[in-house]
């Protein structure tokens, strides 16, 4: 985990692009009848910050973190800023948000967002200052301590098959994409059958792989219990492996007949059918990712 500000958390792909910090100190300026004007310290102003951020689909949900930027902004509320290694940086507020959408996936949802933001320090009330949140005696990692106890002996083990889960899930999906593409290229070479039929023999190796894939999730699933997304990844990965199976018979039992003919516009949409349960599967593989950059069971 990269930083945490407030709940919004940022890691890898997310995390700062850029990172300022404006120290001012003020003085007030006392002219004199000879010589130059005195200068009185009159103490340290407010710190400033200037950050970039990116919001990824690949390491959690985007518009989730967005939108909770915006609430902080909107509540004029201070959050703590705390990195990664456990250093507070202190209590800041968002002064200005400026946002910029730069993905969007095929259903027109934001995959990508890139965010640069104003931080003003909070100082609050000196004789009852704010806490310094999540900070633990010992060596255990302060954003640790956040996690409930009844989780924290599993982290590691549960990062591992989340990260695990999430990888093969990914795999797969670009598997189903190119096996799609093969069968895009066989559908236009109707002309020249020989070349068709061996474009369709690949395209059904690179389907047994996702199939492979697909068919050893739930074993791992397993292991990682009552996590939120995973009964939805496990269901959307479920229907892509048995559509990804038809797929594969109708596209195997055309290739072994030694035509082209309307299997293969069959084996294209059981193909399109696959691909669409991974792509439905989405969000739940973006929690569970979010999950092991924020080390947190939602």
């Amino acid at each position: 985990m990269f930083a945490q500000l407030g709940n919004v958390k940022f890691e890898l792909l997310n995390s700062f692009t850029h990172l300022e910090e404006t120290h001012t100190a003020t003085f007030a300026k006392h002219d004199v009848l000879k010589g130059r004007p005195r200068l009185q310290a009159m103490g340290n102003d407010l710190t400033e910050l200037r950050l970039g951020m990116k919001l990824h689909w690949q390491l959690g949900d985007v518009d989730a973190a967005y939108k909770g930027l915006i609430a902080v902004k909107e509540a004029q509320q201070a959050v703590s800023l705390v990195y990664g290694s456990g250093r507070f940086a202190g209590w800041f507020v968002i002064k200005r948000l400026s946002v910029r959408t730069t993905q969007t996936d095929g259903k027109g949802r934001t995959a990508a967002r890139e965010l640069d933001a104003e931080l003003t320090e909070f100082v609050g009330d000196p004789n009852n200052p704010l806490p310094t949140p999540a900070m633990v005696a010992g060596s255990r990692n302060p954003l640790l301590a956040m996690l409930p106890e009844s989780i924290q002996s599993q982290v590691s083990p549960l990062v591992e098959d989340v990260q695990k889960a999430v990888r093969i899930y990914r795999t797969a999906e670009k598997e189903i994409g190119e096996m799609q593409r093969w069968v895009q290229a066989a559908k236009e070479l109707k002309s020249d059958p020989v070349g068709a039929l061996q474009i369709v023999g690949d395209a059904v190796g690179v389907a047994l792989g996702a199939s492979d894939k697909l068919n050893g999730l739930p074993e791992i699933m397993q292991t990682l219990g009552g996590l939120a997304a995973v009964a939805e990844l496990a269901a959307q990965s479920e229907q892509a492996a048995h559509r990804l199976g038809d797929a594969i018979d109708e596209l195997r039992a055309g290739y072994e007949s030694g035509q082209v003919g309307d299997w293969l516009n069959s084996g294209a949409n059981a193909a399109d059918a696959a691909a669409e349960s991974m792509s439905n599967g989405a969000t739940a593989v973006q929690t569970l990712t979010a999950f092991t950059a924020t080390r947190k069971d939602s």
